[in-house]
């Protein structure tokens, strides 16, 4: 079986101490790309977790390869137009609440 290639959008601290930690104890899930935007903090989680792969642009982290599967743990006013991107390049998405910031926006995903 192929394993579930994953991205991250938003790495702080829960998506660094629950999220990815949790994803990287899997045998059936590969840790492709990671998003944040301050370059220090994202450099080590790249390196920390092995990403192949890591951007402060969300849309160049989506480019870089086919993905199975997005987490979205960035703020939660990104939340619509991360998911929206996501699920755009046909990945499956897992946001962290609240899914968005109104019900438009949930309906239109």
């Amino acid at each position: 079986m192929d394993k579930a290639k994953i991205g991250v959008i938003g790495a702080g601290w829960w998506a660094t101490e629950f999220h990815i930690p949790n994803l990287k104890k899997r045998d059936d899930v590969e840790l492709v790309s990671v998003c944040k935007l301050e370059q220090d903090q994202l450099d080590f989680v790249k390196n920390k977790f092995d990403f192949k792969f890591s951007s402060t642009d969300f849309n160049e982290m989506l480019n870089f390869s086919p993905l199975d599967g997005v987490i979205i743990a960035s703020p939660h006013f990104a939340h619509f137009d991360n998911a929206k991107a996501s699920l755009e390049k046909g990945c499956h998405v897992l946001i962290e609440k609240p899914m968005t910031t109104n019900s438009s926006d949930a309906e239109k995903l």
